[in-house]
């Protein structure tokens, strides 16, 4: 099923597509869009700390969203793994990675600001108190690995500034286990969806930043890949907000169209990918 990639066509990918040593990038990414890949997302994520440098940092979500729905869940960082891929799952158990505390939608860090992005994460996801707005003051890049702008999550911050009137807000009852193995009570605040929510498609936004020339597309194998600057999302989606306050929300039955790739179907686990037939499926 095409030609296996290695760690170093990885980093000659990521290189090409214009991430610098010392960025701080956080990655949404779905690895079997890739193709075979040598070596696994061990290698996946060696070829990101080589391009980004001792000076760098890789950060990724580790969201775990199976705790939704529970009655009082208790969130453990230390052990409860990563439901946003393998990538993500091999940064959050490197040594020397860290984690921030909350319940669904915690973020783990590697490199030199990994303490910097993780360490406070208050009851909100998106508020100023978390990583989400650490990585806007951090001027870090996002860098979507063969998944559309529909998995952009750092958009939500966006939606939760203007306090957009199709969401609200959701307390939930929630403890975190310490090390010793104790709990503690952690406050959550999820900003839900309302029942006649049409759904988002932030592939809207992440046409008008290709439209400004803010995107450095490229692959990495079969898995279209999009670089863009934080700052620059954060910037074009409330000046656009401004003027559609409908900007996040979709138009129609058909999510916005990209420039190149192709869209798979599997709803909340969409890749964009340049070939269908060459996204890896373990036998």
């Amino acid at each position: 099923m095409g030609n296996p990639q290695t760690q170093e066509q990885i980093c000659e990918a990521l290189r090409a597509l214009g991430l610098p040593s010392g960025a701080i990038v956080f990655v949404h990414s779905s690895m079997s869009s890739i193709g075979y890949v040598e070596g696994g997302a061990d290698a996946l994520v060696d070829a990101f700390l080589q391009v980004l440098g001792p000076a760098g940092t890789l950060s990724v979500p580790t969201f775990t969203f199976s705790h939704s729905g529970k009655t009082d869940p208790v969130f453990n960082p230390a052990s409860d793994p990563s439901e946003m891929g393998r990538l993500t799952e091999e940064t959050r158990t490197r040594p020397g990675a860290q984690r921030s505390c909350h319940l669904l939608h915690s973020v783990a860090a590697l490199g030199a600001q990994a303490t910097e992005i993780t360490a406070s994460h208050g009851p909100s996801a998106w508020a100023k108190d978390g990583p989400f707005w650490k990585l806007h003051e951090l001027d870090a890049y996002i860098l979507l690995l063969g998944v559309p702008y529909l998995r952009c999550t750092f958009i939500h911050l966006l939606e939760l500034l203007v306090d957009v009137p199709y969401r609200r807000w959701r307390e939930v009852e929630a403890h975190v286990r310490a090390p010793d193995g104790s709990h503690r009570p952690l406050r959550t605040l999820a900003f839900s969806p309302k029942p006649d929510f049409i759904g988002n498609d932030f592939n809207r936004l992440g046409t008008m930043l290709e439209d400004r020339g803010l995107v450095m597309a490229g692959s990495v194998g079969n898995a279209v890949t999009r670089l863009f600057r934080a700052r620059d999302a954060f910037e074009i989606g409330l000046a656009q907000y401004r003027i559609d306050p409908d900007i996040f929300l979709m138009k129609g039955q058909k999510y916005t169209q990209l420039r190149c790739g192709v869209l798979t179907e599997d709803l909340h686990n969409e890749k964009w990918v340049l070939d269908p037939a060459q996204i890896y499926r373990s036998q």
